[in-house]
């Protein structure tokens, strides 16, 4: 999808049309004054004209990868693993202004996906689907003087494939090796409030708070292939964000933070753990050299603290004796150029890091610790002024450090589930198109 035009920019762009649609009305109810004065008609007041636009990305993308096991690693040992997957998504989006006073956004997204796995160890599926449907809505109150209130609402529409029997559960893989990891969950209903608080005429901060209520879904066992479904319960999240945006001549600075509080996660009815208060910070510089080269750097950080797991000799939730979950890097540098007004190509490089296993509770499994390098390259085509298509292409390359056996801190090891380093490379690439109306 086409990066959208950053909020400060808007505000920016806002000033600069606003101010003189102030000055010409001043001007004008000055001469409608006259006009009175002297027995003329005054002259008409200019209308406020409602403005709608609607934008429609579409993209297929297809990912292959390789390495020496499969996903997850315990499972197929002493054996190659390879997967592909096949993505779909599509995203329409409603922006509209039918009052001077508020705005309307509006969002749905959806997919198709088809994953296969074929790696030793008998971890050998494939599944195809819908993904879950998200939708969303924001209204934006603009009549406040400095500050401008917002209220969005989103939930995410069960219709994709939670529960994936027999050997289709082998076609979940590795998040850090696939843009979809897991093809379905339950509905979620999530509410954010927030105020976007512009500081003198370059800079725009904006405060949020959000929760998030996430329902209970079906799925194929998490305790052993074989066993029974599980009745799978996410809990409810709340967050906390603040983000700030800045322009510096040609420099567009960004930075946020968010803290998110998580309620614990059953199974079956069973407590099984709360997952640790999250921190997450995000930072990007981007600089426009001249109408032709930009470049962004962008990063992020976050870190979880200790979960909640149930001790069963009290019983009740103790805090972890260590921290079990991780903390990860991501840098990214982004250079675009363009050739001329209809092409533009584009370069980029990533580097990502884990430093721990990395729980994913709509999967009931965990990510382990590795260190990620990406390269890619894109090429953007304008076929109109409404209408673009664009051509990306990534390689990556993964290294997974080496695990022990899993440790409970009740029951004690694990045995067979130590998983040796390993190293996967891989390929993506993808075409889509956005057309705006």
């Amino acid at each position: 999808m086409e990066c959208p035009v950053p909020s400060v920019v808007r505000f920016r762009l806002h000033r600069l049309v606003v101010t003189p649609v102030v000055a010409m009305g001043l001007l004008g109810a000055v001469a409608e004054a006259r006009a009175v004065d002297s027995g003329l008609p005054a002259p008409a007041a200019a209308a406020f004209q409602a403005t709608w636009a609607m934008l429609v990305d579409f993209d297929a993308r297809f990912t292959s990868w390789s390495g020496n096991r499969g996903f997850p690693g315990g499972y197929a040992l002493g054996s190659p693993g390879r997967g592909s997957q096949f993505y779909a998504p599509l995203a329409v989006q409603i922006v509209g202004q039918p009052s001077p006073d508020y705005r309307v956004e509006l969002m749905a997204r959806t997919g198709w996906v088809h994953a296969r796995q074929d790696s030793g160890g008998g971890l050998a599926g494939s599944v195809s689907t819908l993904t879950d449907t998200v939708v969303s809505g924001t209204f934006t109150y603009l009549a406040t003087p400095g500050w401008q209130p917002f209220i969005s609402l989103n939930a995410n529409l069960p219709t994709g494939s939670a529960n994936l029997p027999g050997t289709r559960a082998f076609s979940r893989m590795d998040p850090d090796l696939v843009e979809v990891p897991n093809y379905g969950e339950g509905f979620n209903l999530g509410a954010t409030m927030g105020v976007n608080v512009p500081i003198g005429e370059w800079t725009l901060l904006t405060a949020s708070l959000s929760h998030t209520h996430r329902g209970g879904f079906t799925r194929d066992p998490v305790t052993g292939f074989g066993d029974p479904d599980n009745r799978f319960q996410p809990g409810a999240s709340s967050s906390g964000s603040l983000q700030i945006a800045h322009v510096l001549g040609a420099l567009l600075l960004k930075a946020g933070a968010t803290y998110i509080v998580n309620q614990g996660t059953r199974i079956d009815g069973a407590y099984i753990s709360r997952m640790g208060d999250t921190i997450a910070l995000t930072a990007s510089a981007g600089y426009t050299w001249n109408t032709d080269h930009n470049t962004t750097l962008s990063g992020s950080f976050s870190r979880a603290a200790p979960n909640l797991v149930l001790d069963p000799t009290i019983p009740a939730a103790v805090r972890e004796a260590f921290n079990s979950n991780s903390q990860a890097i991501r840098l990214r540098l982004d250079h675009n150029y363009r050739l001329d007004a209809q092409w533009t190509l584009g370069a980029f490089a990533s580097w990502f890091n884990r430093d721990a296993n990395a729980y994913i509770p709509a999967a009931g499994a965990f990510s382990p610790a590795k260190t990620r390098i990406a390269l890619g390259g894109s090429a953007r085509y304008q076929m109109s002024r409404n209408a673009a298509v664009t051509f990306r292409a990534e390689h990556f390359w993964v290294s997974q450090r080496s695990r022990p056996d899993v440790v409970d801190p009740f029951f004690g090891p694990f045995a067979d589930t130590a998983v040796p380093a390993l190293a996967y490379t891989g390929w993506t690439v993808s075409l889509g198109g956005t057309i705006t109306y």
